[in-house]
């Protein structure tokens, strides 16, 4: 069977869609969102201009990457993307809420602030390829505005970017010393969380060329990383048994639970206050503190769906399962996330999330 695949090569989420797909093993063409691509193929069929989106043989559109990931885990053969271990299924649902929702910051920083002019041509010539270099680069200032106008509302300004900045080498440097021991998160095959992991470090942060750099001098075990799942280098296929957590994800797990779980946990408090059938994109502003410098970040309820499936793998535990997952969470300032409960239950409809 053969799909297409609407995406490009400077867009987060395609990364991790594309890279995910290659790994499978599944039939694709991969077509770039062209400005008529978007006019005639993604707005009538997905209501807005979103990448990446996931064409079936049967001309259904899936448009979420955890939606195009499960679709074909489900229609395709081969091994699966989730860890067997069902703690390490926590774990990987963990890390791919981490992913898809905090490492935005340092991507988005690094994409804006150090590459906007290398950037800003390739939004141009993505949407006009045939156009001159001229026209690309006044398309793609008119395309990146919208892009580069969200780098505040994440919560990167003048202040908080030298810890924005510190956190991210932090967290290079914890990964960096994971793959000293183990080709990919949970051993010799990447999984879910791999793939989550390499949007943001891929597109974003690998690709564009100053950020780039700065990946492959301060952490060359993760830019190698990188260039396997890019180039199909998958590793031995032999994955951690026993349910076992390596001790070398711990200090990425508590990144992620010292800085996003309190911002999780304001974006729920909005949740549970918000009154209303249509569920807007964001929800207002929350506080965030990273490195001990405090800021404020746009609270998307979108952040709680991918917990949500987090808390899910949690809820589907026994009891010797809890307890082992328990000990991880206490180890790792994760306390909070064994009572966490979404607000309310979220859901995707027609392309957008809604509450269910």
């Amino acid at each position: 069977m053969t799909y297409t695949l609407y995406a490009a090569p400077v867009s987060l989420f395609s990364g991790k869609a594309r890279a995910y797909l290659r790994w499978k093993a599944v039939d694709f063409n991969e077509v770039a969102p062209s400005t008529d691509i978007m006019k005639t193929v993604l707005m009538p069929n997905i209501g807005w201009p979103v990448i990446p989106v996931l064409k079936t043989q049967d001309e259904a559109f899936i448009q979420d990457t955890a939606d195009i990931i499960q679709h074909i885990e489900t229609a395709e053969d081969g091994p699966s993307v989730y860890p067997a271990g069902p703690v390490q299924r926590v774990v990987a649902e963990l890390l791919h809420t981490f992913a898809d929702q905090w490492l935005t910051l340092p991507a988005m920083h690094y994409r804006w602030n150090y590459n906007e002019a290398w950037v800003l041509e390739q939004f141009g010539k993505l949407a006009a390829p045939d156009a001159d270099r001229a026209t690309q680069i006044d398309i793609g200032t008119k395309r990146g505005a919208m892009f580069k106008g969200m780098v505040p509302m994440l919560g990167v300004t003048p202040e908080t970017i030298p810890a924005i900045e510190a956190s991210y080498l932090g967290f290079l440097t914890d990964f960096s010393t994971h793959l000293d021991q183990h080709e990919f998160i949970f051993g010799g095959r990447p999984t879910l969380a791999d793939f989550a992991l390499y949007g943001p470090l891929y597109a974003h942060l690998y690709r564009d060329p100053a950020s780039g750099e700065i990946m492959r001098n301060h952490a060359p075990n993760v830019a190698r990383w990188v260039e396997r799942l890019r180039y199909g280098d998958y590793g031995d296929g032999t994955l951690i048994q026993d349910d076992v957590i390596p001790e070398t994800l711990l200090p990425l797990l508590a990144r992620h639970n010292v800085e996003h779980l309190p911002v999780l946990s304001a974006i729920n408090d909005l949740l549970a206050a918000f009154e209303g059938d249509d569920l807007p994109r964001a929800l207002g502003m929350v506080p965030f503190t990273v490195e001990g410098i405090a800021g404020q970040t746009i609270a998307r309820p979108f952040s709680l769906f991918r917990l949500q499936a987090a808390l899910d793998a949690y809820g589907n535990l026994d009891d010797i399962q809890t307890a082992t997952a328990d000990s991880l969470l206490n180890a790792t300032q994760g306390e909070a996330l064994k009572t966490f409960s979404i607000a309310k239950r979220l859901t995707r409809e027609n392309y957008k999330l809604a509450l269910a």
